[in-house]
């Protein structure tokens, strides 16, 4: 039977925290024998991390930040760079336990935090570091000090609630969801309407505003980038679909595998219950109901028009492990569902592991194979780099992709560091302003385009960068082998004066009529 909530309270925490730090232990280790070379969004955070700021191009900083402290300390290697993901799921596994207990008791505590660890979504989560990430513990904390203020209406879990605000939005604009799902629980909630009376309210946005505002400041001294890119990112500047029933199911299904086949279906079952009887609910009910289920209804309708992707929904999954955990364990039957439920994930679990040891074993996922190879592929274009004896030096290397861009750059930061004449690293500009994070950076410029070699790892790209040089011509085809029979193309091209063509409506017209985007180059 579960343990009521006051008994073995100080055993009962020691064995989570101990079980959460032999987690991080293993994961920690799991990264060393990662074979995986960073993501490109990782390489990008990467870069972020070399400069500290208060915000970057798509994203707030913390995630830059946690990688600037653990490679500070460990250096640059790839485990170094995703140090923090392991650790901060585990800090939200702790929050998840505290949120359990409180609400169903010590044991349902202590397998709401084992859920999370099991996640399948968070076994993913954690082999690689994400804004989202590093975002986890400020959500899951951010839901225990809400549930806390509640119990005690104490101003300091009022102060609390805002900070885990504040600070999960300077990890990830996902934390954006978070008062909203606050305010609908507030809405069904008297207990929490009561909660947030007496300037408890007030102070938890003050709060928030207080952590929030550096970042605030720097898209206002940056003209709201981010905006611009949060929408490219989300389809919205592409025609919609009206209900494309098709792209809905294959958004469920994938979150179906993020927060575990059998406990997904349990979760909807309490959905469809808190649906029959939404007059019945309990406190608890109305409390987790409105944290899980916004991210996924909206995630869904814009799945329905657009492009979803399978993380947009994570957020719902901290109070759903904990709502599907503290209904599932008091009945024996309903304990077989929640048990089989882990046992799905960990076998989920242990695949993704052996993912990440073994790239051959999932190169199919495309996740995987952009983060295949890229160590081979620097070597291989920084050999072409050198150029060949009597030829005139490079200029520079411009590359047509931010992926290549940040994947060069974090691969030949070691050739770099030795003093090997590599020449600057470049980004073909598509737009006549910077539309993602490399362009940014390091746009190609007319003063280093005197002798250009160019990478593609886009195709369609090709006629248009050939008219920004004044002599242009191939050079040849790369194949870098990744693995499982799968290749990356490049292609590889020398320009000399460069001057770029006017980025003008003709311009933008004929990149429309030949169906080529610059958002995602």
């Amino acid at each position: 039977m579960p343990t009521p909530r006051s008994a073995a309270f100080d055993r009962m925490t020691l064995a989570f925290v101990l079980l959460a730090a032999l987690a991080t232990a293993l994961r920690i280790e799991a990264l060393h024998l990662n074979q995986l070379n960073l993501h490109f969004d990782e390489a990008q955070y990467w870069v972020w991390s070399r400069s500290f700021d208060w915000g970057y191009f798509a994203q707030p900083p913390m995630a830059a930040w946690a990688i600037s402290a653990a490679t500070t300390l460990y250096g640059d290697a790839e485990w170094a760079v995703r140090l923090a993901a392991p650790i901060a799921q585990s800090l939200a596994a702790l929050s998840l336990y505290a949120l359990g207990r409180s609400m169903y008791g010590a044991w349902a505590g202590f397998w709401a935090g084992v859920g999370w660890l099991v996640t399948p979504g968070v076994w993913f989560a954690a082999s690689f570091i994400s804004a989202d990430a590093v975002m986890s513990p400020f959500w899951a904390l951010g839901l225990f000090a809400a549930w806390r203020l509640i119990q005690t209406r104490s101003y300091f879990w009022a102060v609390m609630v805002g900070a885990a605000i504040g600070l999960g939005c300077e990890a990830s604009y996902a934390m954006f969801y978070f008062p909203f799902c606050l305010g609908l629980a507030a809405y069904w909630s008297q207990p929490l309407r009561q909660a947030l009376k007496g300037g408890r309210g007030i102070i938890a946005g003050l709060a928030a505003l207080a952590m929030f505002a550096p970042n605030i400041v720097w898209n206002l001294q940056h003209g709201f980038v981010t905006t611009e890119r949060i929408a490219n990112t989300i389809g919205l500047d592409t025609p919609l679909r009206l209900f494309d029933i098709d792209n809905l199911v294959h958004f469920l299904g994938q979150e179906m595998l993020v927060l575990g086949p059998i406990l997904f279906l349990a979760l909807i079952a309490l959905f469809w219950r808190s649906a029959e009887r939404s007059s019945g609910l309990n406190d608890e009910d109305k409390f987790l109901l409105a944290f899980a289920a916004p991210p996924l209804a909206l995630a869904s309708v814009v799945a329905l028009v657009s492009h979803a992707s399978p993380n947009w929904a994570a957020i719902a999954y901290p109070a759903a492990i904990v709502w599907v955990t503290g209904n599932l364990l008091f009945n024996k039957g309903a304990r077989r569902v929640l048990a089989a439920g882990m046992a799905v994930n960990v076998a989920i679990g242990a695949i993704i592991v052996a993912g990440t040891l073994n790239p051959s074993l999932a190169l199919r996922l495309k996740d995987i194979s952009d983060a295949a190879a890229w160590d081979e592929t620097a070597r291989e274009i920084a050999v072409r780099a050198a150029g060949q004896r009597g030829d005139p030096a490079f200029s520079a290397v411009m590359v047509d992709s931010r992926e290549a861009y940040f994947e060069l750059t974090y691969y030949w930061r070691q050739a770099r560091q030795a003093g090997a004449p590599l020449p600057p690293l470049r980004m073909w500009l598509v737009h006549s302003s910077a539309y993602n994070s490399a362009e940014a950076l390091a746009p190609m410029r007319v003063s280093e385009g005197q002798r250009v070699l160019v990478v593609h790892q886009t195709p369609s790209f090709l006629p248009f960068i050939a008219g920004d040089f004044t002599t242009f011509h191939s050079v040849e085809h790369l194949t870098i082998p990744l693995g499982g029979g799968l290749n990356r193309n490049l292609e590889i091209s020398v320009g000399e004066g460069f001057s770029p063509a006017p980025r003008d409506a003709a311009f933008e017209q004929i990149l429309r009529e030949r169906h080529v985007s610059g958002s995602d180059s």
